[in-house]
């Protein structure tokens, strides 16, 4: 009998919890990782990179803004730069693209040295991950919420 209303009470509790608020991706997402980077032939990891995104009021695109990072070991510094990118879905999550895109500076300055092509990711409230090419290295990102 003591087991019957501990699953009731159980229950009850349940039942008043107030359901969670939608996920706002238009305030900005940020989500922490690794970026693997394909360089002349090796895999470069950079750990502990801090990645946001932040969808368009009109929900149609995003940009996705890797901060601090340093490509592979030969960059003489760390960088920021925010990659546009094509978005569908819905307040559960997005999928993206991007082909034939430049990234550009948190400022809005394109940044033209190296293209971007064949972007694809998906982002929920629980993983941000992507793939592409920046020129011809290809790059990948999963991280988790910061």
């Amino acid at each position: 009998m003591k087991k019957f209303f501990c699953l009731i009470s159980l229950i009850g509790l349940m039942a008043c919890q107030k359901p969670s608020a939608p996920i706002d991706y238009t305030v900005g997402l940020h989500y922490v990782g690794s970026v693997w980077v394909e360089y002349n032939g090796e895999t470069y990891e950079n750990k502990d990179i801090e990645v946001s995104f932040t969808l368009s009021d009109d929900g149609k695109s995003a940009d996705i803004q890797i901060n601090g990072i340093r490509f592979v070991p030969q960059m003489p510094v760390t960088v920021d730069t925010v990659l546009p990118v094509t978005v569908s879905g819905n307040g559960e999550g997005y999928t993206f693209t991007a082909h034939n895109v430049y990234p550009h500076s948190p400022a809005g300055a394109e940044q033209n040295k190296y293209i971007i092509n064949n972007l694809s990711g998906m982002v929920s409230e629980g993983m941000l991950s992507f793939s592409l090419k920046f020129g011809a290295y290809p790059t990948s990102f999963t991280g988790f919420p910061k």
